[in-house]
């Protein structure tokens, strides 16, 4: 007869761990809310919003909206009004374009010199460059590496972003992106992206 409750009190114990194991998962994670990602008109933009839309989508449980724009100026007024997250954007033109900062020839010592601006003066965060450098995009010959920008409170909103985000850091040679650039006009963006990230298991 004491075996009942012995039962009771196993399960009674079972069930707060699993009402525990519960309440934690959510807090870490972005479940339940909505982040915007930006993409200029490229086909490029479109892939790379959809690489972050889908890596955060599976990692995290968070619903993406995309938004395209078609110009820097529309996507950056939109990322500082809060109508935006993030996008991903390129250190020359963020110096050039954003900042009408002066030009610097140096990969490194441009991606330090926008990335303190950006956050001293505009509350935004680089995160880590992708690992290209894109000669199109920027004027002067000055490097444009490719980087998310995310909104500062919204990394306070999204605490695990960050981290994940910047597994992408490096995986990105330019050689690839032509590659899945050239691919996502037959295949489409979205199966590129998804594609890309299982095959670096990122996802």
């Amino acid at each position: 007869m004491a075996v009942m409750p012995l039962v009771k009190r196993w399960f009674g114990i079972l069930v707060l761990v699993m009402v525990a194991a519960g309440l934690a998962v959510p807090a870490g994670a972005c479940v339940g809310k909505t982040l915007v990602i930006g993409a200029k008109g490229t086909p490029q933009q479109e892939l790379l919003a959809e690489i972050l839309s889908i890596l955060i989508t599976e990692r995290t449980g968070t619903s993406i909206k995309v938004v395209k724009y078609a110009t820097t100026a529309e996507a950056h007024d939109a990322l500082m009004k809060a109508d935006l997250d993030m996008y991903v954007e390129y250190t020359g033109v963020g110096q050039l374009e954003v900042l009408k900062g002066e030009a610097v020839s140096d990969p490194g010592a441009l991606y330090q010199a926008v990335k303190a601006t950006y956050n001293q003066d505009l509350n935004l965060i680089w995160l880590e460059p992708l690992g290209f450098d894109d000669p199109r995009v920027a004027a002067a010959g000055v490097p444009a590496q490719a980087a998310p920008v995310v909104r500062k409170d919204t990394l306070k909103k999204f605490p695990a972003l960050s981290r994940l985000i910047n597994k992408l850091g490096g995986a990105i040679s330019w050689e690839t992106m032509q590659d899945l650039e050239a691919r996502a006009v037959k295949d489409g963006p979205r199966d590129v992206a998804r594609k890309f990230l299982k095959d670096g298991r990122f996802i």
